[in-house]
C-alpha cells in the first residue's frame, strides 16, 4: 500500500531548510508550487531573485537564489 503524502526535503542553495509533506503522485511543477507558497521558505528567499528551481518528484526540491 503506497502511502498518500511523502515528505519532500526543501533545499536553499544546496542546503536543507525544511521539509514539508506533498502528496505522494505531485509531478515537478506542483511541487515547485507547494513549495514556493511555504511561509518559512518565502521568508528565506525574500528580497533575493530565484534563478532555478529544481525539482525531484517524491524526494526533494532545491532552490537557486542568488
Amino acid at each position: 500500500m503506497r502511502d498518500e503524502s511523502v515528505e519532500v526535503v526543501v533545499q536553499i542553495n544546496g542546503k536543507v531548510k525544511e521539509r514539508i509533506m506533498v502528496p505522494a503522485g505531485a509531478d515537478a511543477k506542483a511541487l515547485e508550487k507547494a513549495v514556493l507558497a511555504e511561509p518559512r521558505v518565502q521568508a528565506l528567499t525574500e528580497g533575493k531573485p530565484v534563478r532555478k528551481v529544481i525539482a525531484v518528484p517524491g524526494k526533494l526540491v532545491n532552490i537557486v537564489v542568488g
